[in-house]
């Protein structure tokens, strides 16, 4: 069965907030702060984003064979004096809450 792993910075940026982890618009899981998450997949194609409220990633398009792993690692891009920014990041896909695809 493919694998999807996630793996969530520890940030102080939505620290006591969990991200939604969304495959083809549905809620499948969500991580907390720091956390690493495997969630198990079908074989198929599919869209991956994380949501938090209105923010969310961007959506990577993915598709998985039996036995695949991919890696994903996420986050906040606010970081350092980019925090004080939130608010203005807010309605910007892929900057509140990203989502990077390692492997």
């Amino acid at each position: 069965m493919p694998t999807l792993l996630f793996e969530r910075e520890n940030q102080f940026v939505n620290k006591t907030r969990k991200y939604k982890i969304l495959l083809d618009d549905e809620v499948v899981s969500e991580i907390k702060n720091g956390e690493r998450k495997e969630v198990d997949v079908q074989p198929g194609t599919y869209t991956v984003k994380l949501k938090i409220d209105w923010c969310e990633s961007k959506e990577i398009s993915i598709k998985v064979s039996e036995g695949d792993v991919l890696h994903f690692q996420c986050g906040s891009r606010l970081k350092g004096w980019k925090v004080f920014q939130a608010t203005a990041s807010m309605d910007k896909i892929d900057e509140f809450v990203y989502l990077d695809k390692v492997k």
